[in-house]
């Protein structure tokens, strides 16, 4: 069987991940290898399909996310800046359902865990969403903010008194929502972040509208999250700030209360603080938890970090 490699970019592509040899198959690195040494050269990968839902491949609107079904592996759905998700069957190289998702661009999809029917999208226009296979005439918005941004003049280059009148400026927007992930363990819980925010917002779409939980700890920018996939209710993330948090969703004494904004609403948002932390020398741009196996001890688990060129592995 071959081990398939899926990246989105321009158009969805499969690669074929090389067979590993008996003198790479070592999950350790010698301490005798050194620069100076001729390394073996790096296997490459090899190119297998090139999937697109176009009339015209060479024009079609670029992928934002990809996600991998757990339950279906040849099942993937991809978005796409022409605010569209499509559901692709690997074995026959063909998209199964395409489905305006948003309004506006769609920047991250997941399936929903333990689902291979329902799947939730995150775009420009601010919003989460919900959709199920079954039932596409209909989608359920599980998040807005209702705090938005003003909008910004119509015409730039004319002045207030050249603006049209009653058209001073244009309806508040919200913040786009860059980036989601789904719980693998409680199929209700998500967690976004909208664009150059550093609040990571957990969402229950059982109750939709409003955020469950905030997250509080980033001083800059985040740019990925990730639901462990061993521990439930354990988060990571990482930012511009060079910082990776560890988020405890569970245990109250490893995620420390910080109490709303003084907002005397009622249903107010929790406030939560990280319970550990990795300081890298670059701006995080990527994380992702490493499989449970033989590399989990009692000590905790890896965590692997993409910063400045390099890739870090670290244990929280």
């Amino acid at each position: 069987m071959t081990d398939l490699l899926a990246t989105s970019g321009d158009h969805l592509r499969l690669w074929s991940l090389p067979t590993p040899t008996q003198s790479s198959s070592s999950n350790t690195i010698p301490r005798s290898s050194s620069a100076n040494q001729k390394q073996t050269s790096a296997a490459k990968l090899t190119p297998l399909a090139l999937l697109s839902n176009s009339k015209t491949p060479e024009h079609t609107a670029p992928l934002t996310s990809l996600d991998w079904n757990q339950l279906s592996p040849k099942l993937i759905i991809t978005s796409s800046i022409d605010t569209t998700c499509t559901i692709w069957d690997i074995p026959t190289l063909t998209a199964k359902t395409q489905l305006i998702a948003h309004d506006k661009e769609v920047y991250d999809v997941k399936f929903c865990a333990g689902s291979v029917d329902t799947f939730v999208s995150c775009g420009a226009d601010g919003s989460v969403r919900m959709f199920d296979l079954r039932s596409l005439d209909h989608s359920t918005i599980i998040y807005e903010p209702s705090e938005k941004s003003p909008g910004t003049d119509p015409s730039p280059g004319l002045s207030s008194s050249a603006t049209p009148a009653g058209n001073d400026r244009l309806p508040p927007t919200a913040p786009p929502l860059l980036r989601l992930a789904a719980s693998p363990y409680d199929s209700h819980l998500l967690a976004t972040f909208a664009q150059d925010s550093n609040v990571i917002r957990i969402l229950d779409y059982r109750q939709p509208g409003q955020a469950l939980l905030e997250l509080h700890g980033h001083s800059g920018a985040l740019s990925c999250i990730e639901w462990s996939s061993t521990r439930r209710g354990i988060l990571a993330s990482g930012a511009d700030d060079s910082l990776v948090l560890q988020w405890d969703l569970i245990n109250p004494q490893n995620a420390a209360q910080l109490g709303t904004n003084g907002d005397q609403v009622e249903t107010a948002t929790t406030r939560k603080g990280p319970a550990s932390s990795w300081k890298s020398d670059f701006e995080v741009t990527n994380i992702s938890w490493s499989p449970k196996g033989q590399h989990h001890d009692q000590g905790g688990e890896w965590l692997g970090v993409t910063a400045g060129r390099a890739v870090y592995g670290t244990k929280l």
